[in-house]
């Protein structure tokens, strides 16, 4: 286990001058987000679909701020906020793919479908938490890759249940854990040693949205604020050596799992089979 040190305000001062995109960040996490990183004097571009909101940040600040209204579930539009992004900034440093759902869809629900057959589940928080990202993963690197001098960060917001059961979000559990395989699966594929690829795994955190008994159930159980879960986002961005990395997020703490997991998996996976999985990697050019 790795505690990593906390972000402080002096070290959120290396953000002046970047270009970051954060979607979802006309509210909650992703709003804090943007309010350290437009106050430390980057570029923000911020993406959302409550026009409203967004329109609030652009009065709030006036300057260094964009705003696109963008359903970050379809690729036009995904496009169209880094095309947006480009062409008043001249550069895309950092991507945060924050935005996302949690609406409480189960498998159990016996909806029919206008025939009366049982209906499909609705998918929306899988195109919202997964494909949303792999949007964002691809509009990245392209444009990363314009800027091949510089070092660039893609972060997801992952969270708790990328990782842990969280019953009854069924999709969200499984978009989530999506966004992990995903991370994981491009950090030693990335186009260049100056491109980096993290998640962020938030444990239960405070919002407006969360219920009255939720709160009273959790107790003294640690617990996230948004300003707390923002600063572990910008985090790669501050710390440009860290990837592929899993920041879990509890009590504004921080802790990265990745190292743990691989130091312990002749212990999980059996010492024979652990040696044998490296020497497969080595074999296939993964290391």
């Amino acid at each position: 286990m790795s505690v990593l040190e906390r972000v402080a305000d002096e070290e959120l001062s290396k953000l002046k001058g970047k270009s970051i995109i954060i979607t979802g960040g006309a509210s909650g996490i992703g709003k804090s987000a943007v309010i350290l990183a437009h106050a430390a004097g980057a570029n923000v571009t911020v993406a959302d679909l409550s026009e409203d909101a967004g329109d609030a940040l652009l009065s709030e600040f006036k300057e260094r701020i964009l705003y696109v209204k963008a359903d970050v579930s379809s690729w036009s539009e995904v496009l169209n906020l880094f095309t947006k992004t480009w062409d008043r900034f001249g550069a895309i440093d950092v991507v945060i793919s924050n935005a996302g759902t949690h609406n409480f869809e189960t498998l159990l629900d016996d909806d029919l479908a206008e025939d009366g057959t049982l209906a499909a589940p609705s998918l929306k928080s899988i195109e919202v938490n997964l494909h949303a990202s792999a949007y964002c993963a691809k509009a990245a690197l392209h444009f990363f890759k314009k800027q091949p001098e510089k070092h660039c960060q893609l972060i997801f917001t992952g969270s708790a249940a990328s990782i842990i059961d969280t019953p009854p979000l069924f999709l969200y559990c499984a978009g989530k854990a999506g966004v992990l395989g995903l991370m994981r699966g491009m950090r030693k594929g990335l186009p260049s040693d100056k491109i980096t690829v993290n998640m962020v795994a938030p444990w239960m955190t405070l919002s407006p949205m969360l219920p009255d008994w939720i709160r009273q159930k959790w107790g003294d159980l640690p617990t996230n604020d948004s300003d707390g879960v923002a600063r572990a986002l910008l985090l790669p961005a501050l710390r440009p050596a860290l990837n592929g990395k899993t920041l879990w997020v509890a009590g504004n703490d921080i802790v990265e799992i990745e190292d743990a997991l691989d130091a312990t998996r002749p212990q999980w996976l059996g010492t024979p089979l652990s040696a044998q999985l490296d020497e497969g990697q080595r074999v296939m050019g993964i290391s």
